[in-house]
């Protein structure tokens, strides 16, 4: 639970060092605050992954992030017809970069199943391999998508600062297995985490003080 909310809490909080209180209205910012929880869930995901991982409830609680990412998307798809503009052929490539984000999201979880993991992957090694390749590139996208979108990180130092973030968990594999295994959360606390998250967030910058 604390790795949990200490992986909220890191990406969250830089949403706020240069402009806490400015937001776009709470469907906008209860929106945008789901996908942040989207992606503190992939990065929980990544630095809980060590050798004793249970693997049943990885990938329950990787389903619990698909959910969430999908909220995030069909959620401005659903309450504003504008959206659809940013998913055409000329459409700015961080919001494609968002897309491509969630279907390799879904893809990571598709193929870790058996027995269609066995269709991709003969041995258990090259599967491994390439499910943190994917994983890495996945966090890779999703980070490109929240930087250059420029939404809550109006500063050049929060988006630098959002970057180390995501190349700290997705390449610091070697010190998250030195941490020993941690313990992973139940999916409906993540996704408790989140809504409770994603409101906080939208309060914040919606209610006057």
């Amino acid at each position: 639970m604390k790795a949990l909310l200490a992986t909220f809490a890191g990406v969250f909080l830089m949403t706020f060092l240069a402009t806490p209180t400015m937001g776009a209205g709470w469907f906008w910012d209860v929106g945008n605050g789901l996908g942040f929880a989207a992606f503190a869930g992939l990065l929980y995901l990544t630095i809980t992954s060590g050798r004793r991982l249970d693997i049943r409830a990885h990938q329950v609680l990787g389903y619990g992030v698909l959910a969430i990412a999908a909220v995030h998307v069909f959620w401005f798809m659903l309450g504003d017809g504008a959206v659809v503009y940013f998913m055409k052929l000329g459409a700015p490539d961080y919001m494609w970069h968002g897309i491509v984000s969630f279907l390799l999201l879904g893809f990571l979880i598709t193929v870790a199943l058996v027995p269609d993991r066995f269709l991709v992957h003969r041995n258990y090694p090259s599967f491994k391999y390439w499910h943190r390749v994917v994983a890495i590139i996945t966090i890779g996208t999703a980070t490109y998508h929240i930087v250059v979108s420029d939404f809550y990180l109006d500063a050049w130092y929060q988006g630098l600062l959002f970057a180390l973030l995501a190349m700290a968990v997705a390449f610091g594999r070697s010190y998250w297995i030195r941490l020993g295994q941690l313990p992973l959360a139940r999916t409906a606390t993540y996704l408790a985490v989140s809504l409770v998250f994603a409101v906080a967030f939208s309060a914040i910058r919606n209610i006057p003080a």
